[in-house]
């Protein structure tokens, strides 16, 4: 049977360090591109609910065909993830993802398994190798980084002698 995965988006992003210290994941976007090359949640029959605070207008991601992401607008992601759950009728399939401790024990009361984000991304294969080969898509050429910076220098000396 098929596992339903909701994530509690910021609170994730926030509890893990090294995530929040690589380029590629200080925005949702990048976040959800991990979670979803990574394939974090399993087999590609498991569904995907990441849940954020916020306006998606404001925010601007880009839709994922394997990920729901749901902004909620008028309501905290906690009360979202809380009404998600009461209507759900297979509480069986449910695994919350988040290490907010109402949000655990609230889940736990309902009958839904609850990983915290430490147990959620251990399950990541090749951890090191994914972060080295983000950075390498977002670095420039050498020889274009030595032309920049020697075209800033240029600008800056001449701020300086004015």
């Amino acid at each position: 049977m098929s596992l339903h995965f909701i994530i509690d988006g910021y609170n994730l992003m926030k509890q893990v360090p090294y995530i929040l210290k690589k380029k590629a994941f200080r925005d949702r976007e990048g976040f959800i591109r991990f979670i979803d090359e990574e394939r974090l949640c399993g087999s590609k029959n498991n569904k995907i609910t990441v849940v954020f605070d916020g306006r998606e207008d404001v925010f601007g991601l880009s839709t994922y065909s394997t990920i729901e992401v749901i902004f909620t607008k008028r309501e905290t992601a906690d009360e979202k993830i809380k009404r998600l759950i009461e209507k759900s009728l297979y509480k069986n399939i449910l695994v919350v993802i988040s290490d907010d401790n109402e949000i655990k024990y609230f889940a736990k009361s309902q009958g839904v398994r609850v990983m915290g984000a430490e147990d959620f991304l251990s399950k990541m294969k090749n951890k090191k190798n994914f972060l080295v080969q983000e950075e390498k898509k977002i670095s420039l050429e050498s020889s274009k980084g030595i032309e920049i910076t020697r075209e800033l220098e240029r600008i800056w000396l001449k701020k300086k002698e004015k």
